[in-house]
């Protein structure tokens, strides 16, 4: 069925705009539970369960982290954000804090995804994360590795498939080599991990460079993200597009 939307369900669209960025990246079951505490809670105080109770209940959601190591996970992932608008690889569509970690939801431009200068640019992109972590604290957190969908797990597959898969690799272009397990022939090609773990240097010395004048941003946006545990990202490419009309001027 077809209706036309009224101002009351847009107030309502507005209402919830908050509560479904600040839970993203939530499996279902994190969603239940945090709600059926809250509720829990407000039957026990005899108060009614609103949206705003809703909302605070969700931006505490955090594990008991510590601010500074929020501070530290929100630059990670204004790094990767930054690194995909500024090349112009992806739009950001949210960043948020999570958990034990962040996420950055990006719509990428999978057109620049079919030549070897847009996979080069999204490695730049993942690898963005890191680049700021070290721009701003002088070194870097151990949450780039550890899994299987991790920074670097996805970067150095980016990058063998560059290698083996795609016709542009450094050694054998012409021949498909399509890897059955990272880690093995990484172990026993060690002129191949050499090559990926160029890629992947200069990968990050690109982001290195593109985040450098944008220090100032990254610690106002990382500071925005760790307040509001979610940035939508019109809101940073507003503070990007300022900056940068700006010169040398503090973001809003």
């Amino acid at each position: 069925m077809i209706s036309t939307m009224t101002h009351h369900n847009v107030s309502a669209a507005d209402t919830l705009r908050p509560l479904a960025l600040l839970a993203t990246g939530m499996s279902g079951a994190d969603i239940e539970r945090v709600v059926r505490e809250v509720r829990a809670r407000c039957r026990r105080k005899g108060e009614p369960l609103t949206w705003e109770i809703l909302e605070v209940a969700l931006r505490r959601d955090d594990d008991g982290l510590s601010d500074a190591i929020r501070h530290r996970i929100a630059v990670h992932e204004i790094g990767h954000a930054l690194c995909y608008e500024l090349p112009g690889v992806g739009s950001v569509n949210s960043v948020r804090l999570h958990g034990l970690s962040g996420q950055t939801e990006t719509l990428i431009d999978r057109e620049r995804l079919q030549f070897p200068v847009g996979l080069q640019d999204h490695l730049v992109a993942i690898m963005g994360g890191r680049a700021a972590e070290f721009l701003i604290f002088g070194g870097r957190m151990v949450g780039s590795g550890g899994e299987t969908q991790s920074d670097l797990a996805l970067a150095t597959g980016i990058a063998i498939n560059l290698e083996t898969s795609f016709g542009i690799g450094g050694d054998l272009p012409l021949l498909y080599r399509p890897p059955s397990t990272i880690g093995d022939i990484l172990h026993y090609n060690p002129a191949l991990a050499e090559r990926v773990h160029g890629r992947l240097e200069q990968a990050e010395q690109r982001a290195e460079e593109l985040l450098r004048p944008h220090r100032e941003l990254i610690e106002a946006l990382g500071g925005k993200l760790v307040a509001a545990r979610v940035l939508e990202g019109a809101t940073i490419r507003a503070a990007l597009e300022s900056v940068m009309a700006d010169g040398h001027a503090a973001p809003p």
